[in-house]
């Protein structure tokens, strides 16, 4: 595939004999016409597009969170396209179907606001989770009113729950209130910020494995 700013006319889209034109995020290119492969898929190739589907399907709710989490990709490769690539490398163990995700090394954000040191997470009646943190010095990026967004995954329902811009940064605490159906289940649960302005967030940070009660 070529990149190209303007062809003998100008940019083009749709097909041309064997090259085919389009435009991606404002960037024109060529590629020529994909040949018929009969050639099976070796086990390598099985186990990519494996995987490939499952991260996406997994991070398909949270969509509108990673443009933000996300957003210190530009150009042609997109938010998602860039966690997506993050978690594949770094976050996902075994093989072919056999492969899953590691929670604990997943990140959702990455930024450069200074994240909070998570001093006490508690299970409490009623699926409410508590959470405490303690704030460094207050500098450009660790500012009170900084908000904080708290992502709750229950693999037993494959679901997630969002708290996005729950509280402030110098709230110190939150409680969340989790549904009734998540009772009994063990969660994962992770931790960000975002600036007033929205144009900047932490790189998220995982707070754990909790055990929610009734």
């Amino acid at each position: 595939m070529a990149r190209y700013k303007s062809g003998i006319n100008g940019p083009f889209s749709g097909k041309i004999g064997p090259v085919i034109g389009s435009s991606w995020r404002g960037v024109d290119y060529m590629k020529s016409e994909a040949k018929p492969n009969d050639k099976p898929a070796t086990e390598k190739q099985l186990h990519q597009r494996h995987i490939f589907t499952m991260v996406n399907s997994w991070l398909r709710p949270l969509r509108e969170l990673i443009w933000i989490g996300f957003q210190v990709f530009k150009g042609t490769k997109t938010p998602m396209n860039g966690l997506v690539s993050f978690i594949l490398k770094e976050a996902v163990t075994g093989f072919g179907v056999d492969s899953s995700i590691v929670f604990s090394k997943v990140v959702f954000s990455r930024g450069e606001l200074f994240i909070s040191l998570i001093k006490e997470v508690l299970s409490l009646p009623g699926c409410i989770l508590n959470i405490k943190w303690e704030n460094g010095p207050a500098s450009v990026f660790n500012k009170d009113n900084d908000k904080a967004t708290f992502i709750v995954y229950n693999p037993v329902k494959g679901a997630f729950v969002t708290f996005k811009n729950i509280t402030a940064r110098s709230a110190n605490e939150v409680s969340l209130k989790l549904p009734k159906h998540f009772r009994n289940h063990t969660v994962h649960c992770w931790m960000h910020y975002v600036n007033a302005a929205g144009d900047a967030v932490s790189t998220s940070l995982y707070v754990g494995e909790i055990s929610v009660l009734k």
